[in-house]
């Protein structure tokens, strides 16, 4: 995915997988010799001195992180490409020796048999190696738009459900953690001993507490540190090999990677940010309280360590279940029973991703379908924290008038140079040799943000396997698009995958203006929405039934109306305005 941060790890851990994917659906028309999409898994972001600085600091980290021994990596290693190899080469050889009489099986045929068997070897492999590779089948999982089915249908199982631990080490976890190594009845009424879900950092149990609340457990795997950061330091020195011979630099994308997992191995880091993405969701980009598009569950305070987070308990269906459960209640996601479900979990996610990312700019950093679950009645959670980013105030602009300029874009040459700029604002850069750029700077954007059935200029195609791909002319891509990116595809692969048409630019459209107009003076810019006297209250902007029309709540109905009718002209003004200054800024630097 050419936004997933996850999907880095993807890249060079499964690039192979992917190159040979490529080749399957290739061969259908033609024999190819296939090349395959790196650029279209992971993407070295930032400007140069970013770059450099991160590069350094996680070297440094290395170092000082405890990790695998040598031999026990490279005997990782070995394993999972003595795994991956084969599932690739087939997609090579078999072809050929059809070409030659050697293969009976042709066409749809073959792919079918290739697929089927390659798909369960690579399942089979990463749950037996477990750790960072897993991260790999979840991202390979959810892009049904790249992948054939059995692939995503055979690796949505590492969503939540890998092999648990048994439930006498995490009772000891959790009594350690907690009790002081006493008895949890200490604090639990009950505890599963049956857990909810499993993945490659922690698995999650249902409890209740001593005063009858139930509550969900997670509890960090044991020993799991060491694998993650091995695998970690496989997947940087395979990059630092390959540097030159791939199209994008990956090391750096790894390193940023490695900063990532350090937010997951840590559940204090965790709790903070739920309360800060909880916060976010039920503020506007204007600071308005407003009805929370989904739930977030939140830490039970006193109750969390860094190896143990008891939090409110989520009953519901993951998404990456969610068809499966349909069935059971007779519904079909096609139908319009289906699709009136799909719009509904579509527009809590688009809201909640508008309004984290445009009130305080704070993200959830790893939405695959295990992490989102639809409830009864329909009402959507986010689970898992542990995955962030934060936009900052400049950060936030350039997102804003990057939607906006792809809301408005209509084909024309006008259209294709504003979103050509805007793009280049956030440091991104092309291959040298890149013909027509302004127009495959135009269908990056486009291909984030921009309608599902619009035509990408200068011939690229929205393929991201595709030589025309203008991910494959990318050489550097800002972190804060890739974090954006991943939302916006999560959004565009769901409505895909259960046949909704939706509009990500379109819905955020609204709050990107109001954003232009909340941060375009630095002296009058709103605290973040967790720093609010409002986020205490996680019932604040609730309806709570009919009541007497307050004066002071009219007047701020009557406010909000008044920003809303002026927001849109100045919006307009100021990003133009800004889009001129940068203009004149490069002048002189020219």
């Amino acid at each position: 995915a050419a936004a997933a941060a996850a999907a880095a790890a993807a890249a060079v851990g499964c690039g192979l997988l992917a190159a040979g994917l490529m080749l399957r659906r290739r061969h259908r028309v033609q024999r190819s010799r296939g090349r395959g999409s790196n650029v279209g898994n992971g993407l070295a972001w930032g400007h140069h001195r970013q770059h450099r600085r991160l590069v350094v600091a996680c070297e440094a980290q290395s170092a000082e992180a405890g990790e695998l021994p040598l031999l026990a990596r490279l005997q990782r290693s070995l394993k999972f490409y003595s795994a991956i190899l084969p599932v690739v080469g087939q997609y090579i050889v078999r072809p050929w020796l059809h070409s030659i009489g050697l293969e009976k099986k042709s066409g749809d045929e073959l792919s079918r048999d290739m697929d089927e068997w390659g798909s369960e070897k690579l399942r089979d492999t990463l749950l037996e190696l477990q750790g960072f590779y897993v991260k790999t089948g979840q991202v390979l999982s959810t892009r049904v738009d790249l992948f054939s089915e059995p692939y995503t249908r055979r690796l949505r199982v590492l969503q939540d459900s890998l092999p648990p631990v048994p439930a006498a080490e995490i009772r000891q976890v959790v009594a350690d953690e907690l009790c002081g190594g006493g008895s949890l009845q200490e604090l639990f009424r009950e505890f599963d001993d049956k857990p909810l879900g499993t993945a490659s950092i922690a698995q999650v149990h249902r409890a209740v507490l001593k005063d009858g609340r139930q509550v969900a457990v997670k509890v960090m795997r044991p020993n799991c540190e060491p694998t993650l950061r091995g695998d970690l330091t496989n997947l940087k020195g395979f990059a630092r090999l390959m540097r030159g011979k791939l199209p994008v630099d990956y090391y750096p994308v790894f390193c940023e990677l490695e900063r990532a997992l350090d937010g997951e191995l840590d559940f204090l880091r965790e709790a903070q940010s739920a309360t800060k993405i909880a916060a976010s969701v039920r503020h506007t980009p204007l600071g308005r309280v407003v009805e929370a598009p989904l739930v977030v569950p939140l830490p039970i305070p006193g109750l969390v360590t860094r190896r143990v987070l008891v939090m409110d308990f989520i009953e519901g269906t993951p998404l990456s279940r969610l068809e499966e459960r349909a069935r059971e209640l007779g519904i079909e996601m096609g139908s319009p029973a289906g699709k009136i479900l799909g719009k509904r979990i579509l527009e809590a996610l688009t809201s909640a991703y508008g309004n984290m990312i445009f009130s305080s700019g704070f993200i959830h950093g790893d939405p695959h379908p295990g992490n989102i679950f639809v409830m009864e009645g329909g009402r959507v959670a986010l689970i898992d924290c542990g995955q962030v980013g934060q936009l900052f105030r400049e950060q936030r602009l350039r997102v804003a008038g990057a939607i906006l300029a792809a809301a408005a874009y209509d084909g024309s040459t006008e259209a294709i140079k504003a979103l050509a700029d805007v793009v280049r604002q956030f440091g991104v850069t092309f291959l040298p040799g890149t013909e027509k750029e302004d127009a495959a700077a135009a269908s990056v954007a486009l291909y984030l943000f921009g309608e599902p059935d619009v035509e990408f200029p200068g011939g690229y195609s929205k393929k991201e396997f595709s030589p025309e791909s203008p991910l494959r002319r990318l050489g550097t891509f800002p972190m804060e698009l890739v974090l954006l990116g991943r939302a916006s595809v999560l959004v565009k692969g769901v409505a895909a995958r259960l046949g909704v048409e939706w509009s990500v630019a379109k819905k955020w459209e609204p709050l990107a203006r109001d954003a232009v107009v909340a941060l375009c003076d630095e002296t009058e810019c709103l605290l973040p929405a967790w720093a609010l006297p409002t986020s205490a209250d996680p019932n604040a902007g609730r309806s709570g039934g009919v009541g007497r029309l307050r004066f002071k709540e009219a007047a701020k109905s009557c406010a909000a109306l008044v920003r809303r009718w002026g927001s849109d002209k100045a919006a307009s003004l100021i990003a133009s305005r800004r889009v001129s200054k940068e203009k004149g800024r490069e002048e002189q630097m020219a």
